[in-house]
This record gives C-alpha cells, structure tokens and sequence, in this order.
C-alpha cells in the first residue's frame, strides 16, 4: 500500500510540472511611409474608418498557414498579440491620419459625425508553405471602399492583392513579410483614396 501511495504522489508531482512550449506573440506593426506628394480635394472634410470585415480565422489571435493547396493548420508555439482585424484597422487609421489627406481621421468607434467613410475588406492575409514545407511566401488580398456618407453610396474601390516570397518558412519571416506587403498596401490606399476623393 505504501508503495502504491508513492508511485501515485510521483505521478501527481510530475503532471504538476508538466512545463509547456512558450507562445511567441507577434504584432501586426507596419513602418508607415506616406508618398511625399500626395495631393487632395478633402482636407476639409472628414473621415470614418470601418472595422475591418476578415473570415472568422482572423477575428482570433490564432495564427493560420497553408500547406500546398488544401491543408490549412495553426500554429502551436506562434500567436498574433492582437486579433488581425483590429490591428489592420489600427493600421488603416494610423496610414490615413499621417499621409494628412482628411482633416480627421477617426475610428469606427467614434461617435462624431463624418463626411465620408472608409470599409475595407481583408480576403487573405496568410502564409502560404510548399507542400515539404520546405519555403513559403505570403499573400494579402485587400478591398478598400470609399462611402460618401451623404448619399450612402460608394464613390471609389481599390482590390489590392499582393504576394511575397519569405526568407525562411517560419512563423517569424511570414509575419515580417507581411508586415511589408501591408505598409506597401497602406501606401498604394494612401495614393488612391487621396486622387478619389471629390
């Protein structure tokens, strides 16, 4: 009976110390740069930015990847420090309010009334790895839609889908590509929205 007493605390104490993997959090932080040149009608008038509309795998901070054409997989030690539509909305709003081309910018969260009103809908933001999983590359699909609020309608739309090969196929390189590939999107929105508004 003894005996069996400390084999059962020396399972109890082992399960206790079970150590796991550490999860590595990852930001969604892009270097903001506003074309220099940019020119605009609007810079009396003012703008809402929308929540981003993603599929549901992006409304978690569980990081997805693609294997080959079908498999999709999370990861299990790499996660997203915030949930990817909210972090692209942040970056959304942070481009606009830099690149100056409304006199403000503020988010879906603000109670003030607006002139217009930016939606954007993110399709893919994943990383892509060959079926070895030997490389990957990385893809964004992005639509952007410019509402004037007065008609309700829209007035402009910019699809912007874009890819980039990673330097190593891991968690790390695909989130600094695409990190990249979204503040080359976020300049592209910049340069568009600043020759669409009227």
């Amino acid at each position: 009976m003894r005996y069996i007493l400390i084999v059962f605390s020396l399972l109890y104490l082992t399960a206790c110390s079970t150590t796991y993997p550490a999860i590595t959090e990852y930001r969604i932080d892009t270097d903001i740069k506003v074309p220099s040149d940019l020119t605009s009608s609007c810079k009396e008038k003012s703008l809402t930015v929308a929540q981003v509309f993603v599929k549901n795998s992006l409304m978690s901070k569980k990081m997805k990847y693609v294997v080959g054409k079908y498999q999709e997989f999370a990861y299990n030690e790499s996660e997203w420090a915030e949930n990817p539509n909210r972090a692209i909305t942040d970056e959304i709003i942070a481009s606009l309010q830099k690149a100056g081309v409304f006199a403000t910018v503020e988010s879906y969260k603000s109670f003030s009334r607006s002139d217009y009103t930016l939606e954007s809908r993110v399709d893919t933001f994943t990383q892509f790895f060959s079926e070895d999983e030997s490389s990957s590359f990385v893809k964004i699909d992005i639509t952007f839609s410019l509402i004037d609020n007065k008609t309700a309608k829209i007035i402009a739309s910019k699809h912007i889908v874009k890819e980039k090969k990673t330097k190593k196929a891991d968690a790390k390189s695909g989130v600094v590509a695409l990190n990249e590939l979204l503040g080359e999107s976020l300049r592209e929105m910049s340069r568009w929205i600043a020759g669409s508004c009227q």
